[in-house]
């Protein structure tokens, strides 16, 4: 892949292996962090959570299974 010298390290042409500032945070797009480092949590989505001594007959992926005995 094609690139240009930016400081002493090798940046890809558009196009390449790039995510640009416009998808950080956005739908469909890559999540952003905080000032904490971490990924905020209107960045993260809402699992599904079940509470109940049976488990779900069909679960999803992300879903949460909570045992209350």
């Amino acid at each position: 892949m094609a690139g240009r010298q930016l400081a002493s390290q090798t940046v890809p042409a558009a196009g390449g292996n790039v995510v640009t500032t416009d998808k950080v945070g956005a739908v469909s797009g890559v999540a952003g962090l905080g000032a904490d480092g971490k990924v905020p949590q209107t960045q993260l989505p809402t699992p599904k959570i079940t509470v109940g001594i049976t488990a779900p007959a069909s679960p999803s992926v992300g879903d949460v299974w909570i045992d209350t005995n």
